[in-house]
């Protein structure tokens, strides 16, 4: 019985990374992934910066989550990149689809070259 109580939580931990991970790159790596004409920083910056303000995993999916949630200039922790690019528009994503993306960016690091534009 134990076993498959540790199978069924195995499975279901790996549906939901995949779900995050499907999050992630639906909605997000368009604009913040290797293109050949950028619209958003990289998310490898975003992230190392993230990391280095917020290194836990529950304040760094809480900030970026919720700066997501409502982009605002005054509360935005790049701001050098809205100079460069401008405000991130409003995202009809609610909290918790935000929370899952801010956690798969936490927990990974693939964010190479997924789209060229020619």
């Amino acid at each position: 019985m134990k076993k498959v109580i540790l199978l069924i939580m195995l499975l279901l931990s790996g549906l939901f990374s995949n779900e995050n991970r499907m999050l992630f790159y639906g909605n997000c790596i368009s604009c913040h992934g290797e293109v050949r004409k950028p619209s958003a920083p990289h998310f490898a910056e975003i992230k190392g910066y993230y990391l280095l303000k917020y290194p836990t995993k529950e304040a760094f999916v809480e900030k970026m989550s919720k700066w997501v949630f409502r982009p605002n200039e005054t509360t935005a922790q790049l701001p050098q990149a809205i100079e460069k690019y401008k405000l991130m528009p409003f995202l009809s994503i609610d909290l918790d689809t935000l929370e899952k993306i801010a956690t798969y960016i936490y927990k990974n690091d693939d964010f190479g070259v997924v789209l060229q534009l020619k």
